[in-house]
């Protein structure tokens, strides 16, 4: 069975959100990542900064989510919750690995 990610079904005008929060014991933060499709050029803004997203990019992003669906259960004290949304779907999932971090994956593509 094939999974729909929500980049790969984006229609041009569509966008999503990435939301990301981080809750341990001596941290937290939260952060957005939108995504939009104006026109088949696909973009994404994280606070100021927007990036026009390359075909190695959009991969990433895809990669991104079928792990971030795979994730199993884990035993850390800082938790990642993820929230990704559209007008059709809301995906909510929490990695508590430590060992995943796919935060960093996202935010490596504005770097």
């Amino acid at each position: 069975m094939r999974i729909i990610t929500m980049v790969g079904s984006l229609q041009h005008g569509e966008q999503f959100t990435i939301e990301i929060t981080s809750l341990g014991c001596f941290s937290g933060k939260r952060q957005t990542i939108q995504i939009i499709n104006n026109e088949g050029i696909i973009t994404a803004n994280l606070n100021s900064s927007t990036k026009v997203l390359a075909t190695f990019d959009i991969e990433e992003l895809i990669r991104f989510e079928l792990q971030l669906r795979e994730l199993q259960i884990g035993g850390c004290s800082t938790v990642d919750k993820y929230v990704l949304s559209n007008v059709n779907e809301t995906f909510v999932t929490n990695d508590g690995t430590c060992s995943w971090q796919g935060y960093k994956q996202l935010l490596a593509l504005f770097e």
